[in-house]
């Protein structure tokens, strides 16, 4: 089985929560999804998260606890993918956000009420939607592909567990 590990953040200014629309290798659409990536071999989390805020958005953060975790089992193609969410703050001067990954299309702060509609995927959308609405727990969520209701990748359907 294929594992992977992910970081990513969630930073909320004035009302609004910052998303980026990334393209995908075989999906025919860009997808809107938090800012955040894959952790480089002997990189803490704080660090991936860091990294992929200034490649993704051109911004400048600070992990200053943790959001949620969740896992998920995709058992078509043999992989597992442990993602860690950071509440994030802002460091230094407020700017708007600027990519600097060409996969990113854009990256823009979305009303709180706007983002779940944008966030499709149960591995983003659910655990964002609680984060959010429970800033102060830190969550943890279980997917698996068998009852994913809408997943990231379009390739299967059904719902979440939540612990």
């Amino acid at each position: 089985m294929k594992f992977l590990v992910l970081a990513s953040g969630l930073l909320v200014r004035n009302g609004a929560l910052l998303l980026v629309r990334c393209r995908y290798e075989d999906e025919p659409e860009p997808l809107w999804t938090l800012p955040g990536g894959r952790q480089e071999p002997g990189e803490p989390l704080a660090r991936t998260v860091q990294r992929e805020f200034r490649e993704e958005a051109g911004l400048d953060v600070t992990p200053s606890r943790v959001a949620y975790v969740s896992d998920s089992v995709d058992r078509h193609t043999a992989s597992a993918v442990v993602n860690c969410t950071f509440w994030v703050d802002e460091a230094g001067t407020l700017r708007e956000p600027m990519p600097a990954d060409d996969a990113v299309i854009c990256a823009r702060f979305v009303p709180l009420a706007d983002a779940p509609q944008l966030l499709e995927a149960d591995v983003l959308r659910i655990p964002v939607v609680t984060a959010l609405a429970e800033p102060a727990i830190a969550h943890y969520f279980s997917f698996d592909s068998r009852t994913i209701r809408v997943p990231f990748f379009r390739r299967t359907n059904a719902s979440a567990q939540h612990g």
